[in-house]
């Protein structure tokens, strides 16, 4: 058996049993990710303007979707990214878990911006920019056009790769403000594992929703992530929130149709009472999808362990390929429902065998994937040699 080393005040070695990772948290990343691809599909239909690398129309129905999730689903992905920090940083010194960081997240993405965004910008300013060119002369456009890091021009841009991005970024940050913590408040981690400060901590985050980076709030993430490892990592404050579960979903559910309705089928101007319903679904959303992850979805099996696994890789590769679906199946029938349904199943399948043979060719399991063992084919189960 492997322990992980860690070193006392004295700096002699402590070998520590590695810690037990619940099956929830893989689960609900899993989940997550999983709804990307719907999501982003929908995105090529969004009713409010919002630039994307293919557009095919406005459909408020399918638009729904994205204002429905959108307000939680990554947040809930950055909480989960704390509490797994939790769990790495018991068995891992921090500079082990930094290179990790560095392997499993910094390599990935330089690796997507030099080979899959370049497909993404082809694709985008071939939509939107009228670009008639093959690929291959594109790939210098993509590379010397620099405007607003997307991609929905053609230009360089890091897409949907900034949660990788982020995700190393918050994860560096928080590491030394973890071991500043432990330093001048050791005491403070005890005195968290509360109801009410969770709520609290949620909101905080969401409140920060305006203060954004390239569009994304890193302030909001960074407060998530850092719930996820002081707080929702914490088993007592688990099963205070799991008899306040039926609450959270009512607020949830009630919120997240409030916000859809005021957002998108309103003819009337809400805006002050949409940005509440949208802060409510983010908050009550997090917390209600982390009591069920926990109570519901603790438990595996041999496919949703492959799919777990896989999970960093789907999102790397899934928007090529719903992107790529969507402009081949409008082209044979330009109907909006059977081009998204349609999109998303097969994204999904391609996109599965895409990381099947990711993780059978070396170079490119190093580059994406971040690791070297060999890796058998097997549907469903991948299998070290």
């Amino acid at each position: 058996m492997s322990w992980g080393v860690r070193e006392n005040s004295a700096g002699t070695a402590l070998q520590k049993p590695p810690a037990k990772r619940e099956a929830y948290i893989d689960n609900l990343r899993l989940f997550c990710i999983l709804l990307l691809f719907p999501y982003h599909a929908a995105m090529a239909y969004n009713t409010w303007g919002e630039a994307n690398y293919i557009l095919l129309g406005r459909n408020t129905a399918i638009s729904s979707f994205v204002v429905a999730v959108s307000s939680w689903y990554m947040p809930l992905l950055f909480v989960l990214a704390g509490i797994s920090m939790k769990y790495s940083l018991r068995r891992r010194l921090y500079s082990q878990f930094i290179r990790e960081r560095c392997q499993k997240l910094l390599l990935p993405l330089l690796s997507g911006i030099f080979f899959v965004m370049p497909v993404m910008a082809y694709f985008a300013d071939r939509w939107n920019g009228g670009y008639r060119g093959n690929y291959f002369s594109h790939y210098p456009v993509f590379f010397g056009k620099w405007t607003d890091l997307t991609g929905y021009d053609g230009g360089f841009g890091v897409g949907h790769l900034w949660f990788l991005l982020y995700l190393f970024v918050i994860s560096t940050v928080s590491i030394a403000i973890i071991q500043y913590q432990k330093k001048y408040w050791p005491m403070l981690e005890e005195k968290l594992a509360s109801v009410g400060f969770a709520i609290f901590f949620c909101v905080a985050a969401i409140l920060f929703m305006p203060v954004k980076l390239s569009g994304k709030s890193i302030l909001t993430y960074l407060f998530f992530y850092l719930g996820g490892y002081y707080l929702f990592s914490k088993e007592e404050l688990m099963k205070k929130l799991q008899k306040f579960r039926g609450g959270f979903l009512f607020c949830f559910l009630l919120s997240t149709a409030a916000d859809v309705y005021l957002f998108l089928w309103s003819r009337s101007e809400h805006m002050f009472e949409n940005t509440i319903a949208m802060y409510c679904s983010g908050v009550f959303g997090v917390l209600f999808f982390l009591c069920f992850g926990e109570r519901i979805l603790n438990r595996s099996n041999r496919i949703v362990q492959s799919l777990a696994q896989d999970s960093f890789l789907i999102y790397i590769f899934h928007f090529i390929w719903v992107m790529i679906f969507e402009d081949l199946f409008y082209r044979l029938l330009p109907e909006d429902g059977f081009v998204f349904f349609a999109s998303v199943i097969c994204a999904f399948v391609v996109t599965y065998l895409t990381c099947q043979m990711v993780k059978g060719v070396p170079l490119l399991r190093f580059l994406f994937w971040g690791k070297r063992e060999k890796i058998s084919f097997t549907i469903f189960f991948c299998k070290k040699y």
